[in-house]
């Protein structure tokens, strides 16, 4: 089976509401791929459809070449998490897991392999209604490997966990894609998603935004700005902006320079006797680049309806 989601010209409204909006995407094999907007914007109604839960009113979405519906055992072939509280409280861990497997024909030594691999072994026997958040992320996910699929969506996965949780998720998503799976991972903070994601899907209001890699994003965000770090912050802005620079402030200490190279920065400040300290290529976090790529999108404007 090909390692690969695609959905071509998706569409879907829920009465008055477009939730999705013509959306087409290709998700490939051997890379982590982010897919991100504001809360609203259409990301789970995507993951949903792809997931045969919800049928679009245009358009299709297959996964591996074919749709959802037609896969005869899924889990063999596509893994999700879509809702961590999915699970009935009542059953145990394990138990859940085995019945997940019963019904795809998987045998019951692999749901002891994924009880470890997401570190649930002392918890196997619980019931999932005195789980935490993470616990119930860490059953989720585990149920999502439990086939040992060629394709994983998760939605949100990192949403409530703390550091520990949300290093073991990220360090996870990476070796799976490093196996050579196709992982979709949404997400409403790009900061998440920092170091994690390979490629990015960007979507507002359930409209395509962009569809790039994060290596070419951060290098069209970071540009040629320069990082100046001194302890007289105001008087270097000013001297900076009288020599045609643009320049923003970073924090009390540092500001980050554009419309002037490195060596004419150092030149302006040294002639004026402004002491830095630092000087050196900006690199735009992630954050930033998601900030500039939409800060002209009227798509990203708040909005209310239904959560995608």
């Amino acid at each position: 089976m090909e390692a690969t989601i695609e959905a071509r010209g998706l569409r879907k409204r829920y009465g008055s509401t477009t939730a999705v909006h013509d959306l087409s995407f290709t998700v490939r094999a051997g890379q982590v791929t982010g897919f991100v907007g504001p809360n609203g914007a259409g990301k789970s109604t995507t993951m949903r459809m792809i997931l045969g839960l919800d049928s679009p009113d245009a358009g299709t979405a297959l996964v591996g070449g074919r749709p959802y519906r037609a896969l005869g055992t899924p889990l063999r072939q596509v893994g999700a998490l879509l809702d961590a509280a999915a699970v009935h409280p009542g059953r145990r861990a394990r138990d859940h897991l085995l019945w997940m497997a019963h019904s795809n024909g998987l045998p019951v030594r692999r749901v002891d392999e994924v009880i470890e691999q997401v570190g649930l072994g002392s918890a196997a026997r619980r019931r999932a209604g005195g789980f935490s958040l993470g616990m119930r992320q860490r059953l989720g996910i585990a149920g999502a490997l439990l086939g040992d699929p060629p394709i994983l969506l998760f939605d949100e996965p990192v949403n409530g966990l703390d550091p520990e949780g949300i290093r073991w998720i990220r360090g996870l998503l990476r070796s799976l894609a490093a196996q050579g799976r196709a992982v979709l991972v949404s997400s409403h903070l790009m900061g998440e998603l920092e170091g994690t994601a390979d490629h990015l899907l960007v979507i507002g209001r359930g409209r395509l935004i962009a569809d790039t890699s994060v290596a070419e994003l951060l290098a069209v965000a970071s540009g040629d700005r320069v990082a100046l770090r001194t302890g007289r912050r105001a008087e270097a802005m000013t001297l900076l902006a009288n020599a045609g620079a643009t320049v923003a402030a970073i924090d009390a200490e540092r500001v980050t320079v554009s419309g002037l190279p490195a060596e004419q920065v150092v030149a302006v400040l040294t002639e004026r006797g402004v002491a830095f300290s630092e000087v050196v290529a900006h690199r735009a976090s992630l954050e930033e680049a998601y900030m500039e790529l939409t800060r002209d999108a009227g798509e990203f404007a708040a909005s209310a309806g239904r959560e995608a």
